[in-house]
């Protein structure tokens, strides 16, 4: 069981070492340039404000206001329309899950940092807050969209005991806490099911709940089934699908390709073939295995349907970042590196005019809980702009450098 956890130990693992990584191989003659002015030197100027990113922020605050006022009439209303409406950002991220995000962060960050220290304890004041967080939304009894806050602040807590235990190097001292905290979400969940309210964020926190359930094997296809058909125009929620099937949850190889090709045939008129490509989209970043069993052409067939869907440099710098990290890892063999290195390069040459670094540094995210993976961490912008610069750099400029020093693009 505890072998469930390793997509959790992994990429707390790479992040810790992206932290320290720096741009090899684009030191420039003379006085190193900044990434910035290097990108603004090759046609890529860094974007730090971008629509997506202004729209997900936003929503965020919105959502940890309210929370802070204890508004949560109003937090429950707004959470409501949202999720009826399946309203998005122009990139297909749920309003309603980084409102949910921001209504749950101060709690969220408490117990983040009280678990890094080792201070989480039964007692613990953080834990105290979960619960007076439940009371104070008592209120709201009845509401479903109060009932998915409350469970989804308890999975958080949950993931917390889990970490505090990974990071001493001990990951089973607090699975006991672990299940009993996605325990009390499901409890909190089970009187109202998603296809009766109609609701895209109640489908997502039950999909949540699968990595604290005994029967999450025999589950996972039908709890994403029901969340996709819901809301067919999200991405994450695909993305999030593909995950929790790699072997080291509760799929397998084949299982990851079998669904990827039936999420796309049920999500044709949103997607084309796009679904394939956001279903094995983080997976192929966590699980290398996972590209023995990828078709290439339909991968590749789907990555343009996205980008036909979804035009824009939030969508060019989102894929252009993931094929970057496919091709910095060990899974591609030379036929599919050569493939995957083509479509990054075409991206990089001929459809990027501007760098999101912000995006490239939610390369780094996992989807644990809806909206936790729609923000960076903090610290993270001089790690996507780090990874960007890499990137750009090394498709623009080659070996060729201008006579001061400054790149020159390669063709």
């Amino acid at each position: 069981m505890i072998e469930l956890f390793k997509p959790l130990k992994d990429q707390i693992r790479a992040a810790l070492q992206k932290r320290g990584a720096g741009t090899r191989g684009v030191a420039m003659s003379g006085a190193r340039a900044s990434p910035s002015e290097g990108m603004a030197a090759l046609g890529r100027p860094l974007r730090e404000h971008t629509p997506e990113r202004i729209a997900c922020e936003a929503l965020f605050r919105q959502g940890r206001d309210l929370a802070r006022q204890e508004a949560w009439p109003c937090l429950a209303a707004l959470l409501a329309q949202k999720d009826r409406a399946g309203a998005t950002t122009a990139a297909g991220t749920p309003e309603a899950e980084v409102l949910a995000a921001g209504a749950r962060s101060d709690l969220g960050r408490a117990l983040e940092g009280a678990s890094q220290a080792g201070a989480l304890a039964p007692r613990n004041e953080m834990l105290e807050g979960l619960a007076a967080l439940e009371e104070s939304l008592a209120e709201c009894d009845g509401d479903p969209h109060c009932a998915a806050l409350v469970a989804l602040a308890h999975m958080d807590a949950g993931w917390a005991w889990y970490k505090q235990g990974w990071l001493r190097d001990r990951p089973e001292q607090h699975i006991g806490r672990f299940r009993a905290a996605f325990a009390r979400a499901q409890a909190i969940l089970a009187p109202f099911p998603p296809e009766e309210y109609a609701s895209p964020l109640l489908a997502s926190a039950r999909c949540a709940l699968l990595a604290g359930r005994a029967d999450a094997e025999g589950q996972v296809i039908a709890e994403y089934d029901r969340l996709i058909r819901l809301a067919p125009h999200m991405p994450g929620h695909m993305r999030a699908f593909g995950l929790h099937l790699l072997p080291c949850w509760f799929g397998s190889h084949a299982l990851l390709d079998l669904q990827a090709r039936r999420i796309a045939g049920m999500t044709a008129q949103s997607w084309g073939a796009g679904a394939y490509a956001w279903v094995y989209l983080d997976a192929l970043l966590l699980d290398p295995g996972c590209f023995r069993a990828l078709d290439a052409g339909f991968f590749l067939e789907a990555l343009d349907d996205i980008l036909t869907r979804v035009p824009g440099q939030h969508m060019t710098n989102l894929l252009a970042a993931y094929l970057s990290r496919m091709l910095a890892g060990p899974g591609p063999d030379r036929a599919l590196r050569r493939a995957l290195t083509a479509r990054r390069d075409r991206l990089i040459r001929h459809e990027m005019t501007e760098t999101h670094a912000w995006v490239w540094s939610i390369a780094d995210t996992a989807y644990a809980t809806p909206g936790t993976a729609h923000l960076p961490a903090e610290g993270s912008a001089d790690s996507g702009m780090q990874q960007a610069w890499a990137a750009i750099s090394a498709v623009l400029t080659g070996e060729r450098r201008g006579p001061a020093g400054t790149p020159r693009p390669a063709g």
